[in-house]
């Protein structure tokens, strides 16, 4: 039997060189392995650009230490033919100036969009300067001179192929290794037929010259190479681990994962916090799912969940867990914020809205339109994890849930579809003027009434008229009514 442990591992495509983003398939949706591929090799783009522009700083200053000596050197050795004008030191001591101010140039003005135009004209710069250092020696031999491969800098190559690998790009570092050896042979082709008399090497400085400059242009290569390929195995974890992030987060919310995965051990228990706790149900749906196919049932519960689920989460609210065709949502949890009870009321009122957008679409396609009720409830409660260290389920537990469930089942027979408690109330005060009283409502286990708002100018879908209970005698029945 072939093993599956890796079929839904991520697989990163070739990044021989860096990514251009625009070759990569658009992002699929969010939670596919396309999001996360695109999402992570974005991130690693961009390390990896951020990472270039360091080495490219780092050989701007070698450069320019570089040209410094050499233009120093080439002044107090030869101050004579520079003041005479001679063309050949001249020359060269100008074009290492340039060098040198390209060099400073690049540190001053960081690059900005586009790197890649500055990186061929940076590593082009280096070739040049390498040329410049060893070839005008072959052109216009001095009268000590013992040939190419005996001059102090034939040795510069190496440090310039190098550098072509630290340009992360493969390309550039096998077209800086090949135009190293290329100048170098060259040099020395020139070398014999210009200067066969006065040149002193031999094979063995030939071949050492070349394995130097061979080396160094195979280890630019593989510096090139390993950063990618490090980038991949980077960018394949990445994924992976974002994935199941990502997963994670949709069977217990966002932040419970983001919670989870930062602690360093499951503990079992909570802690007693504030929290505003909505609960949502369908009215009717379960006598109505008694005639459909179970995979019906799935296809139209899962399409009006996606609608109301995202409701809550664009509000900040996690959803606890699903009861049915029911919602519970907390806001406040993990993370209390100061606005939770104004945040649930303000997803009370949308979810009313969603729900009617939701019917419009089903009307399309000849379904019944849905009632929903909606109870909003704040209170205390203690959050954290409960059952076993084997299966923990982060939830809240609390009379503050109890009673949210109550609101919700009490919209019915109070013909509205949102309840919404004084503590609610009380905790959102920027919403005091959109909420209307519905009177005091009794509540089985409870010795206090509780008193009731709905939300103004939320029509019912519920057809019996609103009740307005004042008095526990007249509420008695209505808090033993269920969903």
């Amino acid at each position: 039997m072939k093993s599956t442990a890796h079929r839904g591992r991520a697989k990163v495509p070739d990044m021989s060189e860096p990514l251009d983003l625009k070759t990569i398939p658009p992002p699929g949706r969010v939670g596919s392995l396309e999001h996360f591929t695109h999402k992570a090799l974005g991130i690693v783009d961009d390390v990896l650009r951020v990472t270039a522009i360091r080495n490219e700083h780092a050989i701007a200053v070698a450069r320019l230490v570089l040209a410094t000596a050499f233009a120093l050197r080439l002044i107090a050795l030869y101050p004579e033919y520079i003041l005479a004008g001679n063309p050949k030191d001249v020359g060269v001591l100008a074009f290492i100036i340039f060098g040198g101010a390209v060099s400073l140039l690049h540190l001053l003005k960081p690059p900005k969009g586009s790197f890649q135009g500055r990186q061929i004209a940076l590593m082009a710069v280096d070739v040049m300067m390498m040329g410049v250092a060893t070839l005008p020696a072959v052109l216009i031999p001095e009268p000590n001179y013992r040939g190419l491969l005996l001059t102090p800098f034939c040795g510069l190559g190496a440090l310039v192929a190098v550098a072509g690998g630290l340009r992360l790009r493969r390309s550039f570092a096998v077209v800086t290794a090949v135009s190293v050896m290329a100048m170098f042979v060259f040099g020395c082709v020139l070398d014999v037929i210009l200067n066969p008399d006065l040149v002193a090497w031999g094979i063995g400085e030939v071949i050492y010259y070349v394995v130097e400059l061979g080396g160094a242009g195979l280890l630019g290569v593989l510096v090139a190479s390993r950063t990618m390929d490090l980038a991949t195995r980077s960018a394949a974890k990445a994924i992976d681990a974002e994935r199941a992030r990502e997963r994670l987060g949709s069977y217990v919310g966002r932040e419970v994962a983001e919670e989870a995965l930062a602690a360093d051990q499951i503990v079992l228990g909570g802690s007693r916090q504030p929290v505003t706790v909505l609960f949502s149900d369908l009215r009717g749906f379960t006598t109505y799912s008694e005639r459909l196919a179970p995979e019906a049932l799935v296809t139209q519960l899962n399409a009006y969940l996606e609608e109301m689920v995202a409701v809550i989460m664009r509000h900040g609210g996690v959803v606890d867990k699903y009861i049915g065709d029911g919602i519970m949502a907390v806001f406040g949890a993990p993370k209390p914020k100061v606005d939770d009870a104004h945040r649930a009321i303000l997803a009370a009122r949308d979810l009313h809205e969603a729900l009617i957008r939701h019917n419009k679409s089903r009307a399309l396609l000849n379904l019944p339109p849905l009632k929903m009720g909606i109870g909003v409830h704040h209170g205390p409660v203690v959050a954290g994890n409960i059952g076993t260290l084997e299966h923990a389920q982060y939830t809240i537990i609390g009379d503050t849930v109890n009673l949210a469930s109550r609101l919700e089942s009490a919209t019915k027979d109070l013909g509205v579809d949102v309840l919404i408690s004084r503590a609610a109330k009380d905790a959102a005060v920027e919403l005091t003027d959109t909420l209307t009283p519905m009177g005091n409502l009794a509540v089985r286990g409870r010795s206090e009434a509780v008193e009731v708002f709905t939300l103004a100018g939320v029509k019912p879908e519920v057809t019996q008229p609103p009740v307005k209970v004042d008095t526990a005698a007249d509420v008695e029945s209505v808090a033993a009514g269920g969903t």
